[in-house]
């Protein structure tokens, strides 16, 4: 099925009639279901495959069997690649259906989370790997859902709801595992040093941490790697650190009309199929990976871009329609990035590049830049500090960092303000705006019974 830019997630409806999924993927999907919801499709599926229904039987229990023998009782799971080369958009194809039965996504989520799933069976291919930061403004979103469907798919799965910065970077050491770390909000924000230790594993080479063990008399210093995929979870906004490092992932409650299938108790056995081939194409596409030299397009920053270019490099090794997916969650997530940034600085930045253009003036009174950026309905600066609205002397300590100061206009000979001129802020629009094509933003409107006349 070709992906279709007007409805991304079609390409999902089709669960068992893709040409990329061959008779023991097929199987291997049924061996996924619930018995109930295996039981209601056993007829059906038996006619589709060209067997009989006690034969579907047989090869679905066998695989089920093999499924709890592999089971690993350690703390990260050992297991053997699949032993036939796998194609990988069928593969792709199989991870996204597996993630989407469980959970509501938003758009682009699932093709940036099942080419993430299976890069990280591909560790040493990378200079630099994303986080994956699930966030929701409630709880009953489908985080933890999703943290869980997440773990049956990506490598060496370690999954936690509380861990200390000592056990991460020891466990990564350990074991090498793929890290999924819930309920972030309740431990990890305000934690300093755990935030440096996550931070620290976004690139390959600089994730190391240093610290002081006991040995014989005394103590020496020893390095421990904190390389390893990360999953982080939790209700609201992490550090900026932590976003500027991961593809974000925002839940939201479901609609009464969403409908998802409740996770089996067995979901993880039941994707050690899915594991087994993601090592396999792992292994075979390692060097290809390691070699590419495809890189994300230019967007909104250096960081978003980086953390982009090994999905794209993926997805183009996998082929078939997966570059034009990621290329269309890729303008998606930026351009939702672009829009919610909540680095004031930027955003104040952008809404005076706004108001000079709206008004094709080259120089403003700050009075009256401050009257149009507190008229604006959707931004903070009516209720900038404790519920009072931004003020000219914050409106300069806000614009200080970036070398913009106001000072003494002439609008006309009998009118010279304070204020500021459109060229004290050309350097600061070139460097901190991005270029990255978005939608003209409309232009700051009075608030209704705030005091404001219409400007």
């Amino acid at each position: 099925m070709q992906f279709d830019k007007d409805d991304p997630n079609a390409w999902l409806d089709d669960d068992h009639d893709n040409p990329g999924i061959d008779l023991q993927q097929q199987v291997t999907l049924l061996a996924g279901l619930t018995p109930l919801e295996y039981d209601q499709q056993r007829d059906a599926a038996a006619r589709r495959l060209g067997v009989r229904a006690v034969t579907l039987d047989k090869e679905v229990a066998k695989l089920r069997s093999s499924i709890a023998e592999e089971a690993s009782v350690e703390v990260v799971e050992e297991i053997s690649p699949w032993d036939d080369p796998v194609d990988g958009a069928g593969l792709l194809n199989n991870i996204a259906r597996t993630i989407s039965r469980h959970v509501i996504l938003p758009t682009g989520a699932i093709v940036a989370l099942s080419v993430w799933a299976l890069g990280s069976f591909c560790m040493d291919a990378w200079r630099v790997w994303p986080k994956l930061l699930i966030t929701s403004p409630e709880k009953r979103c489908g985080k933890s859902t999703l943290l869980e469907a997440m773990e049956g798919v990506v490598y060496r799965a370690l999954l936690t709801s509380n861990i200390t910065p000592s056990a991460v970077f020891r466990s990564i050491e350990e074991w090498s595992p793929t890290l999924l770390i819930d309920e972030a909000d309740t431990f990890a924000k305000n934690n300093d040093e755990l935030n440096g230790v996550i931070n620290a594993g976004h690139t390959r080479r600089t994730a190391v941490v240093i610290r002081t063990e006991k040995q014989d008399d005394g103590f020496k210093p020893v390095k421990f790697s904190v390389w390893c995929p990360q999953v982080i979870s939790g209700i609201g906004e992490q550090r900026d650190t932590l976003h500027d490092r991961s593809i974000h992932i925002e839940m939201r409650r479901k609609l009464p009309g969403e409908r998802s299938c409740k996770l089996p108790a067995e979901y993880y056995e039941q994707q050690v199929a899915i594991r087994r081939r993601c090592l396999r194409w792992a292994e075979d596409n390692a060097p290809r990976l390691k070699n590419t030299s495809i890189q994300a397009p230019a967007c909104c920053n250096d960081r978003a871009q980086d953390n982009w270019t090994p999905l794209f490099a993926m997805a183009a090794i996998v082929g078939d329609d997966w570059p034009e997916r990621i290329s269309s969650a890729y303008l998606t997530f930026n351009a939702l990035a672009e829009r919610d940034s909540d680095n004031a600085g930027v955003l104040l930045l952008r809404d005076i590049q706004e108001i000079f253009k709206h008004r094709n003036a080259d120089k403003i009174p700050s009075a009256e830049l401050v009257d149009l950026l507190v008229a604006h309905e959707d931004r903070p600066w009516f209720e900038w500090r404790r519920g009072k609205p931004l003020t000219q002397n914050s409106l300069s300590r806000l614009l200080k960092p970036y070398h913009i100061t106001p000072g003494t206009i002439r609008m006309s000979d009998h009118y010279t303000p304070k204020g500021y001129k459109l060229s004290s802020f050309n350097d600061a629009f070139t460097r901190y705006l991005s270029i990255f094509p978005q939608q003209t933003a409309t232009s700051p409107q009075p608030l209704q019974g705030k005091g404001y006349s219409p400007i």
